[in-house]
């Protein structure tokens, strides 16, 4: 079996496909300089919530998983695997260019690398002049991971792999180490396979702000969305996919959104627009608040940026928290999801359910639906 490197290993991509190939029988080596993160792994103990990762992890380590923290291993790796992307931010870029001439630098000859995250064409095309990737002969395939963030383990192998290559050589050595893994792939080019992961998170990002934006138009005009919404919806089947009205947050489709649009020449504004529905949308949220409340405390149930997860990166329930603190409202966050460390004061429902009627439910956890939210005027966002 092959001997693989995961760089970032520790994150929420780069865990779950690492323990993953453990189990199936690789000998995997987990790279990350989060040292806090890998000393909570080798204790057994996930970093973060990912359905059935604890038992996947205890599995993998008495498998033999691997864990370090500097890229000296990589001499015996037959394929590294990159699991920290690009951004549009600059600095993001000049991160990752840093690491890929690590990483190039330390790999053995002949070895194989496997891009996992979010990266542009530019960064491809930095990956690619590099002499030490033509001069060992490494080959490149970007195989984008597109699962969702709790359903990892599940979606690992219910989903097939698009690899990205440059020729049909290289598309049989890694279709070899995806199959062997039990993983369907699909053939494309590198420059298709960029375009499907960044078109794929910006597509669904345009698709949750477009009815976000009929909401905003609904509320300007003083109607009621929400009854408008599942009026519509009720046995009409033609709706069946329209999303519901909620925040559009987390790691990956506000990011990948904006490196779509300046990935690629777009002739249009029709995707900037979505960026401003997004700010309208909480502005109306706040206004509500201000509209429907009758004090200015409030108790907002949810912080990360979807249920069932404890995720609080690029959350909008933050930011709907943060416009909250700024328009006066003293703010009492409540989400028993979120871990200790987190640097953001959160509160127990039962300390704080008698100092106010007002409750905003800003994440959907399944948990909130056991809360004593009886003579409390709550607003929900989304479903």
């Amino acid at each position: 079996m092959y001997n693989v490197s995961v760089i970032g290993g520790a994150g929420h991509i780069g865990l779950p496909f690492s323990c993953f190939m453990q189990n199936m029988g690789y000998n995997v080596t987990i790279i990350d300089t989060n040292l806090t993160a890998l000393s909570q792994i080798r204790s057994g103990i996930a970093p973060f919530f990912e359905d059935g990762l604890d038992m996947a992890l205890a599995k993998a380590l008495k498998n033999g998983l691997n864990l370090e923290s500097t890229s000296d291993n990589l001499k015996q790796s037959d394929y590294t695997v990159l699991t920290i992307g690009t951004s549009s931010n600059n600095k993001d870029k000049k991160l990752f260019r840093k690491i890929v001439d690590d990483l190039i630098l330390n790999s053995k000859a002949g070895s194989n690398l496997i891009l996992r995250s979010t990266i542009d064409n530019e960064s491809f095309n930095y990956l690619k002049k590099n002499d030490n990737l033509k001069d060992k002969k490494i080959k490149v395939a970007y195989c984008p991971e597109r699962i969702a963030e709790g359903y990892a383990l599940e979606e690992i192998t219910s989903l097939p792999q698009i690899i990205g290559v440059e020729n049909k050589l290289d598309y049989k050595i890694f279709s070899k180490f995806f199959e062997k893994l039990n993983i369907k792939t699909i053939e494309t080019s590198i420059d298709n396979a960029i375009f499907i992961k960044l078109f794929s998170n910006a597509y669904r990002y345009a698709s949750f702000n477009l009815i976000n934006e009929f909401s905003n138009i609904a509320v300007h005009n003083g109607l009621d969305f929400d009854e408008i919404y599942n009026i519509a919806k009720l046995d009409y089947p033609r709706l069946d996919n329209a999303p519901h009205v909620g925040l559009v947050g987390g790691p990956c489709l506000p990011k990948d959104f904006q490196t779509f649009q300046k990935n690629y020449k777009i002739e249009n504004k029709l995707l900037e627009r979505f960026l401003v529905t997004e700010e309208y949308f909480l502005e109306n949220i706040v206004k509500y608040c201000k509209d429907f409340f009758n004090s200015n405390k409030i108790i907002q149930l949810g912080a990360t940026f979807k249920p069932e997860s404890d995720d609080i990166r690029t959350s909008t329930s933050l930011a709907i928290y943060k416009k909250l603190q700024d328009e006066g409202f003293d703010v009492y966050l409540v989400d028993p999801h979120v871990r200790e460390e987190s640097k953001i004061k959160l509160f127990n429902y039962e300390d704080v359910f008698n100092i106010t009627e007002n409750v905003i439910i800003t994440t959907n956890h399944k948990i909130f639906l056991n809360y004593d939210l009886e003579n409390k005027k709550v607003i929900k966002i989304g479903n």
